[in-house]
């Protein structure tokens, strides 16, 4: 970074802005049909300036340049706008540095080593019964080094790392097929991926049994989600709802997540966290430089600290920032996004509850899609089985659930007692940042009368 390049461009007083500059590896290899269809190294080095003052705010980043020029093109831009004045909340100014924890840093693996691992995973799923038809292997990980500087006197550096597997298992055919999958990420940890043969197996024989599965009857059910599911419906749900840029201007929204309204039951507690340095979504500062700070979003089924702030927002509704501004890169500025977010735990045993429910109902477990609008949202487990009576049948196909997300939370009626605290491959998307690392905990849940649709 440049010796004092704010005041090199001629930055003064109303004015705020920040230079980042970033180097980044990443590896992505996909197995498909039989064999290993490409691996691709990708070096990505840059920078971004950003500028907030009484004409705006500009954004401009560069592969090809220096820091001194693009802080001063995105001055200009901001001052020509002729916008709303842009502003970021106060904060102390902050001098840290840190680096994500691993057991076994993927950058220090050989990748030869990677490669006959997952060629090894691959070749055991096709192989694991003589109905799998396919199998997809898609491995991907980052490593990156940032510094960051602001103008009112931050100066951060860290480096994180970030690496996913997806294995996908198919069997049967299109009038009967079944899916099964293993789902696994970590913080750039290689050990995340090795000993994966037993759930290989395991992705394979649901494959098998979805395909042979009866299709589920729509309508309403009471449902049992796990932990790895019930905590993506978290995210994906209030998480997002409490993002601050989507109220913005939405009174309806404002007062729909007005905190001190109770939405669940006094079992229910979301939060939103820095998370420990092994999660992916271990964020100790943001990428403006402000301090992570714990922020409980829903406090025994009443919204508490509804909304989740970059220094914009923050300024924007007179509160605090929360340290959740994230970028996915140097051609991105930050935005609000989630961190590690977690249901705690509750009172509940999951065999109660399963066996509280009368009439029919589902077991569902795992996620294989899945989207959300703000209001409403739409999940695809990776299993769904009947649950009749409190007792768990077989497997069936096709469970779609849905629901209003404010509608969904009142409908939780028990919260289980052990959270489930891994990573998965499952990654963020906003506003075309995408794969953002984040990380989402929980333990069972319980839905009464939830919507479910044959997809």
């Amino acid at each position: 970074m440049l010796l004092n390049p704010f005041a090199a461009a001629g930055l003064r007083g109303p004015e705020y802005a920040e230079l980042r500059a970033e180097r980044s590896r990443l590896l992505s290899a996909v197995w498909r049909g039989g064999a290993l269809e490409g691996i691709n190294w990708t070096l990505d080095e840059g920078g971004c300036a950003r500028v907030l003052g009484p004409g705006g705010s500009s954004f401009v980043s560069y592969t090809d340049g220096d820091p001194a020029t693009a802080l001063r093109q995105a001055r200009h831009r901001s001052q020509s706008l002729a916008a709303a004045p842009a502003r970021p909340a106060e904060r102390e100014p902050v001098r840290a540095a840190y680096r994500t924890e691993a057991t076994e840093p993927v950058s220090d693996i050989a990748l030869d080593e990677q490669a006959s691992l997952l060629a090894a995973y691959h070749a055991r799923a096709l192989a694991a019964h003589p109905a799998i038809t396919g199998a997809l292997v898609y491995y991907r990980h980052t490593h990156s080094t940032v510094d960051l500087v602001t103008s009112d006197g931050s100066e951060l550096s860290w480096t994180r790392g970030d690496m996913t597997l997806q294995i996908t298992v198919y069997a049967g055919d299109g009038g009967g097929r079944g899916v099964g999958s293993v789902s696994v990420g970590s913080a750039g940890d290689f050990a995340a991926v090795r000993g994966l043969e037993e759930r290989i197996d395991q992705a394979a024989a649901t494959a098998v049994e979805l395909s042979r599965a009866p299709a589920l009857e729509s309508g309403t059910y009471d449902v049992v989600c796990d932990g790895p599911l019930a905590a993506i419906w978290a995210h994906e749900t209030v998480g997002h709802l409490a993002e601050a840029d989507h109220q913005l201007g939405d009174p309806d929204m404002v007062e729909a997540m007005k905190p001190g309204r109770q939405v669940g039951p006094a079992e229910l507690t979301i939060t939103d966290a820095a998370g420990p340095p092994t999660a992916r979504g271990h964020v100790p500062f943001d990428d403006e430089g402000t301090p992570a700070r714990n922020v409980t979003i829903i406090g025994k089924g009443v919204l508490e600290t509804s909304r989740l702030h970059d220094r914009r927002t923050a300024a924007a509704f007179g509160e605090s920032p929360t340290g959740n501004a994230r970028a996915l890169d140097f051609r991105h500025p930050p935005l609000p996004r989630l961190r590690t977010t977690c249901i705690e735990a509750g009172p509940d045993d999951l065999a109660d509850m399963i066996g509280g429910i009368r009439g029919r109902g589902l077991l569902a477990c795992g996620v294989l899609g899945g989207q959300t609008d703000r209001l409403g949202y739409v999940f695809m487990p990776a299993t769904c089985r009947l649950v009749e009576d409190g007792e768990v049948k077989g497997l069936v196909r096709g469970a779609t659930l849905s629901g209003d997300v404010l509608d969904s939370l009142g409908r939780v009626d028990a919260v289980g007692q052990e959270v489930w605290r891994g990573d998965t491959s499952a990654s963020c998307g906003k506003q075309g940042q995408w794969p953002l690392p984040v990380s989402s905990w929980g333990p069972a849940i319980r839905l009464r009368g939830l919507r479910v649709e044959t997809g």
